[in-house]
C-alpha cells in the first residue's frame, strides 16, 4: 500500500487503527485501543475506527473536531503543504510526536 497521506502529513497506510478498519477487523481494533491508552488518557474501540481524516467516511473521535483537519478543508486543500502559512502553530505537535508527518510534507513542498 503507498501512502495515503492526512491533512497533517500522518501516512495513514501505516496506521494500526486505519489498518484494522479497512480490514473490518474488530480484534485489532481492540489490541489498537489498548496500545494507545495510558493512565491518562483511555480509548474505547468504537473510538478508533477510521478511513482516514481525509475521507467523509469513519473518523477517529477526535478528527471531527481537529484545527488542522478543518483550517484544510476551509482553505480546500489538499493537505497542509499545499498551505501558504505552512508550517503553521498547528502543526508543532503533530510533528514533535509524527516526525515523518513533517517529512513527507516537505516531500510535497519539494515539488510544488
Amino acid at each position: 500500500m503507498g501512502k495515503i497521506l492526512s491533512y497533517c502529513g500522518i501516512n495513514c497506510a501505516e496506521c494500526p487503527a486505519y489498518l484494522a478498519t479497512q480490514k473490518n477487523d474488530a480484534e485489532e481494533i481492540k489490541k489498537v485501543a489498548n496500545e494507545w491508552s495510558s493512565d491518562a488518557m483511555k480509548f474505547a474501540p468504537e473510538e478508533l475506527y477510521c478511513d482516514g481524516c481525509i475521507n467523509d467516511g469513519k473518523l477517529v473521535s477526535w478528527a471531527p473536531k481537529c484545527d488542522i483537519r478543518i483550517c484544510c478543508r476551509e482553505k480546500g486543500l489538499e493537505n497542509c503543504a499545499y498551505c501558504i502559512d505552512y508550517f503553521c502553530d498547528k502543526l508543532k505537535n503533530t510533528f514533535d510526536k509524527s516526525p515523518s508527518a513533517k517529512e513527507n510534507l516537505e516531500e510535497i513542498r519539494q515539488n510544488l
